[in-house]
C-alpha cells in the first residue's frame, strides 16, 4: 500500500499596498515611538505637500509660508491624528476643510492670518480635544463655524481682536454654553477678548439677547434687519418710526 504525504505549503504574503504614498522628497519621515510622523518644519514651503503617506498620524508644518489649506488633505491621510500648521501666512480655511479629518485630536493654528471663521469651518471633529487659535487676526466668527465638538475640552483665542457687536452673538451662545473648556495654561485667563479688551464671557446677557432675531420684535409691520455693522434694527413702513416702529 502506499503512503500518500501530504505536504502543506505556508505563503507568506507581503501586502505591499497597505501603506501608500510617499515621504515628500523636502521633508522628513520618521516613526518615533510608532508615532508616524512627517517633519516639514521650517522648509520655506508654500503649500502643503501632495504626495503623503497614508499612515501619517502627526504632520508638522510650523514655520514655513504656507498659504492655504487643500481641503482633499485629510483624504491622504485618514488616520491623522494631530496637525501642526501653526506660524504660517493662511488666511482663510474653506468651509468644511477638516470634514474628512474625523480622526484628529489636535489642531495648532496660531500665529497665522486668520481674520474670518467661516459657517461650518471646524465640523466632523468628533475626537478634537484642543484647537490653538491664538494670534491671528480673527474678528468674525460667523455661526456654526463650529460643531458639536463632543471631545473638546481646549479652546485658544488669546489675541485675536474679536468683534463684539450683534455679529458676535451665535458664538456667544455656543460659547458660554461649554463651561467644560479649559485654557492652554493653568494660570491662563479666559482667552476670548473683545478688541476693545472685554471678555467675551462677561459680555451681557441683556445686552445680546436683543441680537437674537428670535427675540426682536418690530410692530406696525416693520421687519427687523441687521445692518452691516452687526446691529439688528426695525425697518418700519408709513409713517411708523422709532425703536420698534411704534
Amino acid at each position: 500500500m502506499k503512503v500518500g504525504i501530504s505536504v502543506l505549503v505556508c505563503l507568506l504574503v507581503i501586502d505591499t499596498g497597505l501603506v501608500k504614498g510617499s515621504c515628500p522628497s523636502v521633508c522628513f519621515c520618521s516613526d518615533p515611538y510608532n508615532a508616524h510622523v512627517i517633519d516639514c518644519r521650517s522648509r520655506s514651503l508654500g503649500n502643503i505637500p501632495v504626495d503623503l503617506l497614508n499612515d501619517t498620524l502627526q504632520f508638522w508644518l510650523q514655520e514655513n509660508n504656507i498659504t492655504a489649506i487643500d481641503v482633499q488633505f485629510c483624504k491622504k491621510m485618514p488616520q491623522l491624528h494631530y496637525l501642526y500648521i501653526n506660524d504660517n501666512q493662511i488666511s482663510a480655511i474653506p468651509v468644511n476643510t477638516f470634514v474628512d479629518c474625523e480622526q484628529l485630536y489636535g489642531i495648532d493654528l496660531r500665529n497665522n492670518n486668520i481674520s474670518t471663521l467661516e459657517s461650518f469651518t471646524f465640523m466632523n471633529l468628533p475626537r478634537l480635544s484642543y484647537l490653538i487659535l491664538n494670534g491671528n487676526n480673527i474678528s468674525h466668527i460667523e455661526e456654526h463655524a463650529f460643531g458639536t465638538f463632543t471631545s473638546l475640552y481646549e479652546l485658544d483665542l488669546e489675541s485675536n481682536p474679536l468683534n463684539c457687536d450683534c455679529t458676535i452673538y451665535p458664538f456667544w451662545s455656543w460659547y458660554v454654553g461649554r463651561a467644560n473648556l479649559e485654557f492652554r495654561y493653568p494660570c491662563e485667563r479666559d482667552s476670548a477678548t473683545c478688541s476693545n479688551g472685554t471678555l467675551v464671557k462677561s459680555l451681557q446677557v441683556d445686552a445680546l439677547t436683543k441680537c437674537n432675531p428670535a427675540n426682536f420684535q418690530c410692530f406696525n409691520g416693520g421687519k427687523y434687519v441687521t445692518r452691516s455693522n452687526g446691529h439688528v434694527v426695525c425697518e418700519c413702513i408709513g409713517n411708523w418710526t422709532g425703536n420698534f416702529c411704534q
